[in-house]
């Protein structure tokens, strides 16, 4: 009767184990989300860190770069398209963070894509004079959807403890004694993150964040008849992987900030429209795949001074468009996608410029049980 209990409880246990396994395996993937293309305008430590004899500034702008193309937040892009007049196709300018080199080689192979995607052009010109074009926005294509300035703060002590166990064998006649002792201590990191609107200047969103830096020892010694000896160990977290563990979460906490803000979820800009198609910033870098829809408005600008001009302010934007177009990606290129129109209207026309946002996007395939 005994050994009947004992069993069916050793099975119930079992097939729990079972099914909490199946559970952690079964668990739902995450939503898709798309990269925000920004621009980082600066990433530094106070300077008491950097005179402690580890360059924490330098650590943090070189670790940055690879956390943003680990993670699924943001996308650094270096270079954006621009338009000089109502005349001329859409290029890349040289700007305060472009390269002249670097400038030539997307503009040859964005005509390059463009002729790829639509071979009836023959010439830049012709199909300027067919590209609608909106001086007032057409600038908006120029820049990224955010700047962000990071700075780490501080990194302080926050706390720490032991614990030491031993046996005294005199206290038993005994000729040995033993002892065991296990010491943290943990330190704390402080990271700010501001993101600026590119055109008003306006600081849009800001986090704080913190990561632990934790370090453990852990010893044991016995002694005989006077002599001691025993081995020690310890963990020490590195502080370039403090810093890289603080970045990682602090862009985190940056995107989902943003993405609770009004107007500052993704958004990209139309850079050509013709016919039923349009062609938008970004592409694949940033997350986009075939058969992914967006909407597109157009918008009204107020400015301080010349519209799209270089020394000018942007005070606002506004919608114009009652029933946004939809679109839908047929092409995900390189730095821009290719879509359709959806639901055509005749009667009006998508500005170049125009605000382009998610709709809906394509689910990644579930994979297979084995």
């Amino acid at each position: 009767m005994k050994k009947s209990v004992f069993l069916k409880s050793v099975s119930i246990v079992l097939l729990g184990s079972v099914i909490m396994a199946n559970k952690k395996c079964d668990k739902t993937p995450e939503p898709r989300q798309l990269k925000k293309n920004i621009k980082v305008v600066g990433m530094s430590a106070s300077t008491f860190l950097d005179s402690s004899g580890f360059s924490f500034s330098e650590t943090a702008q070189n670790q940055l770069s690879g956390v943003f193309f680990e993670s699924n937040e943001f996308f650094e892009r270096n270079t954006y398209p621009s338009y000089k007049d109502t005349d001329n196709l859409p290029e890349v300018k040289t700007s305060d963070f472009q390269k002249a080199s670097m400038v030539a080689d997307v503009n040859a192979k964005a005509n390059e894509q463009l002729q790829s995607w639509f071979p009836d052009i023959e010439t830049a010109e012709n199909f300027s004079r067919k590209a609608q074009l909106s001086q007032e926005s057409s600038c908006m294509i120029s820049r990224p959807q955010h700047l962000l300035l990071g700075k780490i703060n501080a990194l302080e002590a926050f706390n720490g403890g032991g614990l030491q166990f031993g046996f005294n064998g005199a206290t038993a006649s005994l000729p040995f004694s033993a002892g065991l002792n296990f010491k943290i201590d943990k330190m704390r990191m402080d990271l700010s993150m501001h993101a600026f609107d590119p055109w008003t200047q306006e600081q849009m969103g800001s986090v704080n964040s913190e990561v632990f830096k934790k370090d453990y020892k852990i010893g044991f010694n016995v002694t005989i008849y006077g002599v001691s000896i025993g081995p020690e160990f310890y963990r020490a977290t590195g502080m370039a992987e403090t810093v890289l563990k603080g970045l990682k979460k602090t862009v985190k906490d940056m995107y989902n900030k943003l993405a609770d803000l009004p107007r500052q979820d993704w958004q990209t800009r139309v850079l050509l429209s013709r016919d039923n198609y349009v062609v938008i910033v970004g592409g694949a870098e940033l997350g986009i795949k075939k058969g992914d829809r967006f909407q597109i408005v157009n918008e009204v600008h107020d400015w301080m001074g010349e519209p799209c001009g270089e020394s000018s302010t942007l005070m606002g934007s506004a919608t114009v468009t009652a029933t946004p177009w939809i679109v839908e990606i047929e092409d995900a290129g390189n730095l821009m996608s290719k879509a359709k129109v959806i639901n055509i209207d005749e009667n009006t026309s998508i500005n170049v410029g125009a605000l382009v946002t998610v709709d809906k996007l394509v689910e990644d395939p579930v994979p297979d049980k084995k």
